[in-house]
């Protein structure tokens, strides 16, 4: 028999059973998630996807294994979120392959993002234009070469000398630079969103678009990229679109729905891909698995958000990593209970760690901790258990 356990899995042998505790009412456990629930549960399935098919990447050990190996794991309880985590477990920080952290590393992001933008419009005539820059694709082409043609045409764009005096017109100040990446029956397609922060209201910023598109399109082509049509290249909108733009930015459906979400136009956002590569049936031609692969490796190191130098601390938002992010909500928690390693390599080998947390979060908040369905869902993993044990022998 050949079953995984995690981090220093305890003895293979059925010896163990015969110390365990008392398995009590031997009950199938029912645990009702809560909507919230219902959202952790598919974003640690697919945390659970990404290890299987990232081994050797970060996500892999991600609220799995400990930091300390001298202390358990435990399950902390944050009181401000009202939301059950594990504690002394190392935290991936990946914004592009974990959804568990990512979920919680783009909502802050968002925050922030809003704050900061609240902060620059409540300056009298400050406004935020959107600019959007695409460019054409073809299934060939792979992502970690689109990634670097659009790096190498953006930097080509904004140091044109025109560029720079159309943005001078604008009284553009700042820009803040986030990165998307769908994949649709044309292949991989990398594209930026760009908030410009600008000094006034009501410039005629339509005037410039025809412009900054041509100057666009010679920047893709020096670039060697396709170059993008005149209709879809670059779109330049006003403030409402960005806010609305800024209002969805970090809690996208493919980060907390992936299950349903689809991108426009039959594209499918990274967290699609991940979804569909448990079937794993081609998609124009492809396996979502390769496709989800291709992705973590090419987006490595890749920040999702970019803020113009220096406008953080003008604006007074603290600067904080990814990785602090997603380990924050430990600083306003509670321990709830410590949780033995044999039941946590069960409850990963069965695929329950996020109906654990449901079911002792449950338990804390109606008063039934230590004897409720936290103990009747470890009672039946152990059986579960048991019993395939019982079956191999």
């Amino acid at each position: 028999m050949n079953t995984f356990y995690g981090e220093n899995s305890p003895a293979s042998s059925p010896n163990w059973v015969k110390n365990s505790r008392p398995l009590g009412i031997q009950t199938k456990t029912h645990v009702m998630p809560t909507p919230q629930g219902f959202q952790r549960v598919h974003d640690y399935l697919l945390q659970d996807q990404s290890r299987i098919l990232l081994p050797k990447e970060r996500v892999s050990k991600c609220r799995r294994f400990r930091i300390d190996k001298t202390k358990p794991r435990t399950v902390m309880y944050n009181e401000n979120r009202k939301k059950a985590h594990y504690g002394n477990v190392q935290i991936c920080g990946s914004i592009w392959t974990c959804p568990v952290c990512a979920k919680q590393i783009t909502e802050k992001r968002r925050q922030e993002l809003k704050t900061g933008l609240e902060k620059w419009k409540a300056v009298h005539h400050r406004s935020v234009y959107l600019l959007t820059l695409t460019f054409s694709h073809t299934k060939e082409q792979p992502l970690k070469v689109l990634l670097e043609g659009l790096r190498k045409a953006m930097k080509r764009f904004y140091e044109t000398t025109k560029v720079q005096a159309i943005f001078k017109k604008l009284a553009v100040e700042y820009k803040i630079k986030g990165l998307e990446v769908t994949y649709g029956q044309n292949g991989w397609h990398p594209h930026h969103h760009v908030l410009l922060l600008v000094n006034h209201h009501d410039l005629r910023f339509k005037d410039y678009i025809k412009e900054l598109t041509e100057l666009w399109i010679k920047a893709c082509v020096k670039s060697g990229l396709n170059a993008p049509s005149m209709q879809h290249g670059l779109d330049l909108r006003n403030g409402y679109y960005a806010e609305q733009y800024v209002s969805k930015w970090g809690i996208e459906d493919e980060v907390t729905k992936g299950h349903t979400k689809k991108g426009r136009n039959g594209g499918y956002t990274p967290f699609d891909l991940l979804n569909m590569s448990i079937q794993d049936e081609e998609i124009y031609g492809k396996k979502p698995s390769k496709l989800w692969q291709e992705f973590a490796i090419a987006m490595k190191g890749a920040r999702q958000l970019e803020w113009g130098r220096g406008l953080k601390k003008y604006l007074e938002i603290e600067e904080k990593t990814d990785e602090e992010l997603a380990e924050e909500t430990d600083k306003a928690s509670i321990t709830l209970t410590p949780v033995e390693d044999l039941i946590f390599h069960l409850l990963c080998k069965f695929q329950m760690r996020h109906q654990y947390l449901e079911a002792v979060q449950n338990d804390y908040e109606s008063g039934c901790f230590g004897n409720g369905s936290a103990e009747r869902l470890v009672n039946e993993i152990v059986n579960r258990e048991i019993k395939e044990l019982e079956n191999a022998y």
